[in-house]
């Protein structure tokens, strides 16, 4: 028998936000790696392409299995009587949010130069 409860808003806000962060992450480290590995030679914007796509989306699946496999044991956020945020919470999230905009923003303007200087 299968049971059925409510989700709170928060909890799909934190798993998605949490994914995201992972997917970001993952992609990029991968896309270096693979750009590390590719020879000079062998290097074209198809290929790195090509093994980009594959890298994300082969590994993204099955990450994707246990992610949810985690969440589905956490019980946090879970339940019938939903409780409205709390000031604190809403603090929490609005930093929360600006760090991860801030994260994304350092990897776009600091390191993806890096990258690109030492592929040159």
């Amino acid at each position: 028998m299968e049971i059925i409860s409510k989700e709170a808003r928060r909890r799909s806000v934190v798993k998605g936000l949490l994914w995201r962060i992972i997917g970001i992450l993952w992609t990029w480290i991968g896309a270096y790696v693979i750009m590390l590995l590719i020879p000079p030679s062998k290097k074209t914007a198809a290929v790195v392409a090509t093994l980009i796509v594959a890298y994300h989306h082969s590994t993204r699946m099955i990450m994707y299995y246990f992610y949810e496999r985690v969440w589905a044991s956490i019980n946090w956020g879970r339940d019938a009587n939903i409780e409205p945020m709390k000031f604190r919470e809403k603090l929490l999230w609005f930093f929360g949010v600006i760090i991860t905009i801030a994260l994304i923003m350092y990897l776009i303007i600091y390191i993806t130069p890096l990258v690109k200087s030492k592929m040159a």
